[in-house]
């Protein structure tokens, strides 16, 4: 197989971490898992070698482009890992295969989100992602119409609001008292 962002250079057997082998380029350091294997070393494995990762690791490189799978040649997708970060993983659907471009795994590791790469493609994962950054924009739009420490004190209260069990009559009465 050959390396989905070099085109030429041939992917190689490595480990990720104890147990976990992917297939990697040694020139861009991307690598192709198998979601297969993966799933089989977080059962076995996760849970006791994962190695602390610094903030400092390696850095973390993105191809804009498309990859294509190395296995079976189809485009892989795009997936958003979080909402605190913008890079994104590959996956092609028809092998079950995950290309991480260079320093993704460190990424993953950084965010506590190495037990949960299957997670990360799945539509609820997806929509979760949209809806954290929906809210984000929503409160940053909201502080800086409102102000830090104005805003700060409505959200308090709206969270209050939240946890009353009579929040409606609450709501309307303050819409209803306007002066």
């Amino acid at each position: 197989m050959h390396c989905s962002s070099c085109k030429n250079t041939q992917l190689e057997p490595q480990e990720l971490e104890p147990g976990l082998v992917a297939a990697s380029c040694p020139s861009c350091s991307g690598a192709l898992v198998s979601l297969m294997n993966y799933r089989f070393w977080a059962d076995r494995y996760a849970s006791t070698s994962v190695a602390e990762a610094s903030a400092n690791d390696a850095e973390v490189s993105e191809s804009e482009s498309v990859h294509s799978c190395p296995k079976c040649s189809r485009l892989m997708m795009k997936y958003q890992i979080g909402p605190q970060t913008n890079h994104k993983l590959d996956l092609c659907s028809a092998c079950d295969e995950a290309w991480l471009d260079k320093g993704e795994w460190q990424l993953l590791k950084q965010l506590d989100l190495q037990d949960k790469l299957p997670k990360i493609f799945t539509d609820a994962w997806q929509r979760n992602i949209r809806k954290q950054r929906q809210e984000i924009a929503l409160n940053e739009r909201y502080e800086k119409l409102l102000g830090s420490e104005s805003f700060s004190r409505v959200k308090e209260f709206r969270d209050w609001l939240l946890e009353q069990p009579n929040k409606d009559a609450i709501k309307q009465y303050l819409i209803s008292h306007q002066d």
